[in-house]
């Protein structure tokens, strides 16, 4: 069953400055800036979720018989 994009829809609101580098990026790779926005988003949230999954293995790991020094 395909999810209708508009169900994921999100809205960002850039400043200009940042607007005006995600244009460039743009259109220095010949894409649509939309299509750049999502791909650095999309990028963006792999990196912070594999972060957060290997702090959160390490934690596991660590169990409740780490040491508690004072």
């Amino acid at each position: 069953m395909a999810i209708d994009k508009r169900e994921n829809s999100v809205h960002v609101r850039l400043g200009d400055e940042d607007d005006a580098r995600l244009e460039f990026l743009a259109q220095a790779g010949g894409s649509d800036k939309f299509k750049v926005a999502a791909d650095l988003l999309h990028r963006a949230l792999l990196g912070e979720g594999y972060d957060l999954i290997v702090a959160a293995e390490r934690f596991l790991r660590s169990g409740s018989s780490g040491s508690n020094r004072e």
